[in-house]
This record gives structure tokens, sequence and C-alpha cells, in this order.
């Protein structure tokens, strides 16, 4: 008996913990830091040479606890899932580099090694 009510608190205790994880993402982030991922926060127009600095554009990103959710720019929605580090935004991949209940920090994630520059984005929860 000791066994089954051992084993039912360690299943409860371990749902408990993945319903958290899930409730961390839900929320509205609204970006205030966009970077690429050697930190460079400015680059060079090509056709005009004039100097400008990598903007979050007003982006603010709504995840709901149904797993679905949309962004502010263009009305997007899509599906999310989180699987280990990695937050998949519909087709976008993401490395979740930080994770509070406040703040989230992404990388862009490209599987196929391409993308000659990833974009860093920073998150804080409004709501």
């Amino acid at each position: 008996m000791k066994h089954i009510i051992t084993i039912s608190i360690i299943i409860l205790t371990s749902c408990v913990g993945l319903k958290n994880v899930s409730n961390e993402l839900a929320g509205k982030w609204e970006c205030y830091h966009k970077e690429l991922e050697d930190g460079t926060t400015k680059s060079t127009d090509l056709f005009s040479g004039e100097e400008f600095e990598y903007s979050c554009d007003g982006l603010i990103i709504e995840l709901k606890s149904d797993f679905t959710g949309s962004e502010s720019i263009g009305g997007i929605t899509f599906e999310y899932k989180k699987n280990d580090s990695i937050l998949n935004l519909g087709n976008r991949n993401y490395v979740i580099e930080k994770l509070t209940k406040t703040e989230l920090v992404i990388r862009d994630y490209d599987s196929d090694g391409t993308n000659l520059s990833n974009f860093r984005q920073k998150f804080k929860k409004i709501e």
C-alpha cells in the first residue's frame, strides 16, 4: 500500500511540474531588445550606407495555455510547442536561452546551418 501511495505522489508531482512549464510560456510577451547571435545591435544598409539599429518593431507574442498563439505583426496565428530547449512557433524554431516568469530570451534555431545570421530576441511578460 505504501508503494502505491508513493508512486501516486510521484506521478502527481511530475504532472504539476509539466503544467508549470507550459504556464511559464503562456501569456503576452513584448519584445524589448533584438540583436545578432554575436551581440551586434547595429548594421549598415547596403543601399544607403546608413547605420541602423535592429528593432523589435513593437512585436508582441501571445501564447495561450491551449498551445496556440498569435503575434502582433501581421496578426499571424500559430500552434506552439516546447521540446527541451527548442521552442517551435508555427514553422519557426528558436532556442530558449532564458525562461522565467517575467522574461523570455530566444535565439533563431537553424538545424540546417544555412542562416548566416541568427537573431536573439528578449521579451518581458506584460500579462
